[in-house]
């Protein structure tokens, strides 16, 4: 279940590698994300390969998110993985704060 609170750090968090406004709700980062994530996905796919790893996103993930071959499905694949992480990275800071 969402946490809803960890949204704003989580936003904040993926705004430092992709260019996103801050959105107010889940769906709406998620759906930004996927955008940014095609776009990527089209035109600079070594810059996102550098996000996913920066990020730390579940390498196997992102293989199986790719062997799609369809960048219609493998961007909000992509773009959940992203979200999740990040998610899970605001957990851990505010439960070690």
């Amino acid at each position: 279940m969402l946490d809803e609170s960890l949204l704003p750090d989580t936003i904040q968090s993926i705004q430092k590698y992709m260019e996103m406004e801050s959105t107010p709700t889940y769906e709406n980062v998620l759906e930004v994300l996927t955008s940014s994530v095609m776009y990527l996905l089209l035109h600079d796919m070594e810059k996102l390969l550098n996000i996913l790893y920066r990020i730390d996103v579940n390498e196997p993930k992102v293989k199986a998110a790719f062997a799609q071959n369809n960048p219609k499905l493998i961007a909000p694949t992509i773009a959940q993985l992203i979200l999740d992480r990040e998610l899970q990275k605001a957990e851990s800071r505010r439960k070690y704060k």
